[in-house]
């Protein structure tokens, strides 16, 4: 009869192989699994287009300025500046998708935005959608910014895809070490977590290069399964992702002496992977 220690191992190898194979049939599945994460939330009205801005903009008939929500798309070149790569392309897309009739919105709970655009999810006249299509496609970055997260699952599927397929703006890693930061706009970001203090009610984690997270005290209710008492004390020395905009402070004028250049606000657990 086997020891119990080769027993034991027996069972976590067997129990890593059920794992993964969950993983694979959950992923085979995913067509049919993402209907419902990716539904219409809401009644909705329908719109028509007038013209289409960028990749994750545009004007509809009636006037409304509409910003998509839950995607970042590459900035197209203004003023000479070039364009980031795919962000014509997804521009060209984004009009492909809402060309058609039917085209449904359906507003975000925070409605609008700082600039008075419109904060809204764009669905297909077949309920499919938009700003799923354009991530699954590899034409921009899933983004969740409270309160409006209510499509935060059928967005970081539809990412995911792209990244294991490496389409589109994932055909190379678009991920920034936290040493070679240099400045501020979106970033996704992946550095060591190099300590973790709080202070003003924030929670800071200072990773290895000029580069801090701050996870604010609004926040912090959003984290809550995660910051148990003690628990970010444990993030010490391990790996993360974070994305989101990056604020340089020394240019603001906000960067006090002894504090790191760089800071990014984590407003939501989607913006923030831990290893």
């Amino acid at each position: 009869m086997p020891g119990r220690s080769k027993v034991l191992a027996t069972r976590q190898v067997n129990k890593k192989a059920l794992l993964w194979s969950a993983f694979f049939v959950a992923w085979l599945l995913a067509p049919a699994l993402q209907a419902e994460p990716c539904a219409p939330i809401g009644r909705g009205s329908e719109v028509s287009s007038r013209f289409v801005i960028d990749g994750d903009t545009l004007e509809l008939t009636d006037g409304r300025r509409v910003r998509l929500l839950g995607i970042d798309t590459p900035e197209i070149g203004r003023r000479g500046e070039p364009s980031e790569p795919f962000a014509q392309a997804a521009k060209k897309r984004l009009q492909q998708l809402v060309g058609g009739r039917g085209l449904r919105m359906y507003l975000g709970e925070e409605p609008r935005d700082r600039y008075g655009r419109t904060l809204a999810h764009l669905h297909t006249a077949d309920g499919s959608n938009i700003e799923a299509q354009l991530l699954e496609e590899g034409l921009g970055f899933a983004l969740v910014v409270p309160p409006n997260d209510a499509m935060a699952d059928c967005h970081g599927l539809a990412e995911r895809r792209a990244r294991l397929e490496k389409l589109g703006v994932w055909s190379r890693s678009p991920i920034t070490r936290a040493s070679a930061v240099k400045e501020g706009g979106f970033t996704i970001v992946s550095g060591r977590v190099k300590s973790v203090s709080e202070g003003g009610g924030h929670l800071w984690l200072d990773l290895d290069g000029p580069i801090t997270l701050r996870i604010g005290r609004d926040e912090r209710k959003a984290f809550a399964g995660s910051l148990k008492e003690g628990a970010p004390r444990s993030w010490v020395g391990r790996q993360v992702e974070a994305r989101g905009w990056i604020v340089d402070r020394q240019r603001k004028g906000k960067s006090p002496t002894g504090f790191k250049r760089f800071m990014l606000p984590i407003r939501h657990p989607f913006m923030l992977e831990i290893d």
